[in-house]
């Protein structure tokens, strides 16, 4: 299998680089872009904290530290400074999610498809491997970007009952899916899109814990959910004389 660096995708087939747009007014300047900055970033701390609703005006003006008639300059409204946060930390998200991707194209790169489908103990071995990055991945998110996860979390939930931020929610979904379906189906999964949803599913699942439980994780515990996901999706690959 070739090693290759994932692109994160949405199911037109755009770069999520490119498919982000954002609505707010449109900085000239190097100060200008850096207090739109501000604003944006500002914005997702709140989100974190308080939730979608929890987005006023007043609020992010006085989180950033800029002056109220700068949140409406470059915004015309809440919808608008909401629907740019949501595009900010997908940007932002990219690249973790992008690093991911690559390591785990690297791993499923490693291995011959035709020894690996023939033989259990190839499948067993690049099962530890995932599981062992799976693992990395869930505690790293814990530990460095709570915050991220809640607000994630919080415009995802938001998105259910906001139809002008559904159309967001599923562009960012549709990046998760559909760069994970694809290094499925490199690695010969028979249903790479159901698969992938699987563990995305997981990821959340073992993301949600580790937060409420205050960023303790039970690794055991989670490790035996990894190796139930893995050997379910590994099972698929026909074992013919190992």
């Amino acid at each position: 299998m070739q090693t290759s660096t994932q692109v994160l995708t949405t199911s037109g087939g755009e770069s999520l680089q490119d498919s982000i747009q954002y609505q707010g007014r449109k900085a000239a300047r190097a100060k200008s872009e850096h207090r739109r900055r501000l604003i944006l970033e500002a914005t997702l701390r709140i989100v974190a904290k308080e939730g979608v609703r929890g987005v006023k005006h007043r609020a992010v003006a006085k989180e950033a530290g800029v002056p109220l008639a700068s949140t409406t300059y470059y915004f015309k409204d809440i919808d608008e400074l909401i629907s740019d946060a949501f595009m900010l930390f997908a940007e932002n998200s990219q690249r973790y999610i992008e690093s991911f991707y690559t390591e785990l194209s690297k791993l499923i790169s490693a291995y011959d498809f035709d020894e690996l489908v023939h033989s259990a103990d190839l499948q067993e071995r690049l099962s530890a491997q995932i599981l062992d990055l799976g693992s990395q991945y869930i505690h790293a998110q814990i530990r460095f970007r709570r915050n991220d996860i809640l607000a994630e979390q919080a415009f995802l939930l938001e998105s259910l009952r906001d139809e002008r931020l559904k159309p967001l929610a599923r562009q960012y979904r549709s990046v998760w899916l559909n760069s994970l379906a694809t290094l499925l189906e490199e690695l010969g999964s028979k249903s790479p899109e159901e698969n992938a949803s699987i563990i995305i599913s997981t990821v959340y699942s073992l993301q949600y814990d580790g937060i409420i439980n205050d960023g303790k994780i039970d690794e055991q515990r989670m490790r035996a959910v990894w190796k139930r996901v893995l050997d379910a999706i590994l099972g698929q690959l026909k074992v013919e004389n190992p």
